[in-house]
C-alpha cells in the first residue's frame, strides 16, 4: 500500500511539473495596489535604425538613459540603437561577441524613482556561460552624499549563465538585498548581502520562458519572486545583527531601476566557445505599483 501511495504522489508531482505553463500567467500584485508608472515599450520618437527588416526605436527618453560605466564585468556598455532598441512593443538588449562584448545598461536614474511599491518586469533572458543579465533597483546615493551600499541595492533578478557550477546556471534566478547593516550614514559601513535563488518547477532554462520577475517593498518587508512564486522574504523590522529597518529599506531613499546584460569574469564565466552570439534580453514591460490611496 505504501508503495502504491508513493507512486501516486510521484505521478501527481510529475503531472504538476509537466503542467506548468508560464505563458498563461498574468501578474497581479493584489487588490490594494494600483499602477503608478509603466513602460509598455511603445514606439516613441523617430525611427533610429532598421533591425531584422523592421523599424527600431530608442527607449523612451522620459524613462531611460544609457549607463556607460563599468560595473565589474567584462562587457563594454555602449549608447547604441543596435544594443538597446524598441520594436514590436518589446525592449531588446543585445550583447555582442568577444573581445569587446558591447552591451547595454539602461537606468531610470533622475527620471523615474520610487519609494516603496511593487516593481515588476516581464523578461526573457539570454543564456550561456558567463552571461550575467540583471533587473535591479539602486538607492539614489549621490543625491544624499552617500555611497553604496547604505542607500541599498535590490537585485530582483540576476542570472549567472552556464551549466557547470551548482545553483549558478541558466536555470537559477537570484534575488538579493545589499545594505549597510550598521548605520544610516557611511560611518560605520558594514556591507551585508542577503539573498535566495529560484529554479523553475520543470527545471528548464530561464531562457525558455518570458517570466515576471518582481519585488514587493513595504515599510516592514521585502519579498522577491518570479511569477506566482515567492522565493525571498525579509522582515525589515527584525534583521539579525542589524539596525532595524536597514537604511536601504527605511524609505529614506528612493530607488531607480536598471536593466542590463553584463559578462562575468568570475565563476561560472567567462564565456567560452559554447556560447552563441549575439545574446538578447527581451523585456515585454516594466511596471511599478503602489498601495492605493484612500479616497
Amino acid at each position: 500500500m505504501f508503495h502504491t501511495i508513493a507512486y501516486c504522489l510521484f505521478l501527481l508531482s510529475l503531472s504538476q511539473v509537466t503542467a506548468w505553463d508560464p505563458s498563461n500567467f498574468t501578474f497581479n500584485p493584489g487588490d490594494n495596489y494600483e499602477i503608478v508608472w509603466q513602460d509598455e515599450f511603445e514606439n516613441v520618437g523617430p525611427i533610429k535604425a532598421t533591425i531584422n527588416g523592421q523599424p527600431a526605436y530608442s527607449p523612451n527618453p522620459e524613462n531611460w538613459v544609457f549607463y556607460n560605466m563599468m560595473d565589474g564585468g567584462l562587457q563594454h556598455y555602449v549608447d547604441s540603437i543596435y544594443n538597446a532598441y524598441v520594436q514590436n512593443n518589446q525592449l531588446t538588449l543585445v550583447v555582442n561577441e568577444p573581445p569587446l562584448y558591447n552591451s547595454s545598461c539602461l537606468t531610470s536614474e533622475d527620471l523615474q524613482e520610487f519609494t516603496y511599491g511593487v516593481f515588476a518586469a516581464k523578461i526573457r533572458l539570454p543564456y550561456g556561460k558567463g552571461l550575467w543579465p540583471a533587473w535591479w533597483l539602486l538607492g539614489h546615493d549621490s543625491k544624499y552624499g552617500l555611497r553604496w551600499p547604505t542607500t541599498g541595492e535590490i537585485d530582483i533578478l540576476e542570472m549567472w549563465g552556464g551549466s557547470q557550477q551548482p545553483n549558478y546556471t541558466d536555470q537559477f534566478a537570484h534575488g538579493t538585498l545589499h545594505f549597510n547593516n550598521q548605520s544610516y550614514s557611511m560611518n560605520p559601513c558594514i556591507h551585508t548581502g542577503i539573498g535566495q535563488f529560484w529554479q523553475p518547477p520543470d527545471n528548464s532554462s530561464l531562457h525558455n520562458h518570458s517570466l515576471v520577475y518582481w519585488a514587493e517593498w513595504t515599510p516592514t518587508k521585502l519579498n522577491i519572486g518570479v511569477n506566482e512564486f515567492v522565493h525571498f522574504q525579509l522582515n525589515s523590522t527584525a534583521v539579525p545583527n542589524s539596525i532595524e529597518p536597514p537604511a536601504a529599506l527605511s524609505g529614506l531613499f528612493p530607488y531607480f531601476m536598471r536593466l542590463n546584460i553584463a559578462i562575468t569574469q568570475y565563476a561560472p564565466g567567462p564565456p567560452d566557445a559554447s556560447v552563441t552570439w549575439p545574446q538578447q534580453m527581451i523585456v515585454d514591460w516594466v511596471r511599478v505599483y503602489q498601495e492605493k490611496k484612500p479616497h
